[in-house]
């Protein structure tokens, strides 16, 4: 566990150098993950931040080897530790070296082809088919090996083999998307607010009225003409029926105070962090013009998957 540590945290103060927040290391009983925000942002700080980690692992066990090598009369609990230790961390090594993207090995490839190619999702779109592919050889050499040594190392080598082609697809998904995010400001993702309801209106009303035609989760509310809060349709089921005539729009709604307001000249990529740093609800950004203060629209979670299907076959176009 201590060498798997080290090996996350090679990671992690490498990525801090080039600038990169890391929120968390999370350890596994046979691995670990360094959880960094964003990716590299250049081929070079990839490949240093990729290889450090198996670098670390094998500098460890080649030290417990050549401890262990030592001609000194070491306890034989203490020669086995040493032994056992040095091979494993130069097996770690070696098997977090393998190009199966997402492991070190497939970034190191990555970094390797984005270089070349000056395209960061071509060349992560081809680091994924790579690790697919050898994910599917675990599996097979799995399968083989369940009617040929044992089922034991079988099932675990199919185990290895569907988290690799897992994490393949999903870290090629991920860079996509911050690609797409990239590319695009927040006028591309935002909902105009073309409707809303009035401050008075009753909640029964409103729901015939608003949402069941419309079919929206939320509705702006409008009072003199202005917008003065943001009315949810959860909101409203959580009053039941017979009191809701107890109650109007203006009762239930969310004051605009509570939202966080952004400039409409963020990029898709901030506003995706602006939304990860929500913890509560409202989860909803208000956007308004930078130079005038007018609000132009709101942006949640929603809004951003929408906005990705819709770019995507256009940057995948782009980057073949």
């Amino acid at each position: 566990m201590f060498s798997i540590l080290i090996h996350e945290l090679s990671h992690s103060l490498v990525a801090q150098k080039y600038g990169l927040v890391v929120k968390e290391i999370e350890l596994y009983l046979f691995g670990g993950v360094s959880k960094i925000e964003e990716e590299p942002r250049t081929p070079k700080s990839e490949m240093i931040i990729s290889i450090v980690g198996p670098l670390s692992s094998l500098l460890i066990g080649l030290g417990l080897l050549a401890l262990f090598f030592l001609p000194v009369n070491l306890p034989t609990v203490i020669s086995i530790t040493l032994l056992y230790s040095g091979i494993s961390n130069v097996g770690l090594s070696l098997f977090n070296l393998v190009p199966a993207f997402p492991m070190d090995g497939g970034r190191i490839l990555r970094a390797f082809l984005w270089k070349r190619k000056n395209d960061l999702l071509s060349a992560t779109k081809i680091a994924s088919k790579v690790g697919t592919l050898i994910s599917y050889g675990f599996m097979i050499y799995g399968i083989f090996q369940i009617f040929t040594t044992g089922l034991l190392s079988g099932i675990w080598l199919i185990l290895i083999g569907s988290f690799l082609n897992s994490a393949a697809k999903q870290s090629y998904l991920q860079t996509k998307n911050v690609v797409i995010l990239s590319s695009i400001g927040v006028k591309d993702i935002l909902s105009v607010p073309f409707m809303g309801i009035p401050f008075n209106k009753d909640l029964n009303l409103a729901i015939r009225e608003y949402f069941i035609p419309y079919k929206k989760s939320y509705f702006p509310v409008i009072q003199n003409d202005e917008i003065v809060g943001i009315i949810y349709f959860k909101d409203i089921r959580k009053i039941p029926l017979w009191e809701r005539s107890k109650y109007n729009v203006g009762n239930l709604m969310i004051r605009l105070s509570e939202f966080q307001y952004i400039d409409d000249n963020l990029s898709g990529k901030e506003v995706l962090k602006k939304l990860n740093k929500l913890t509560k609800d409202p989860l909803l950004l208000i956007v308004e013009r930078k130079d005038s203060k007018e609000i132009i629209g709101f942006v949640g979670k929603s809004d951003l998957l929408s906005s990705l299907e819709f770019w995507s076959p256009n940057v995948e176009n782009k980057h073949p």
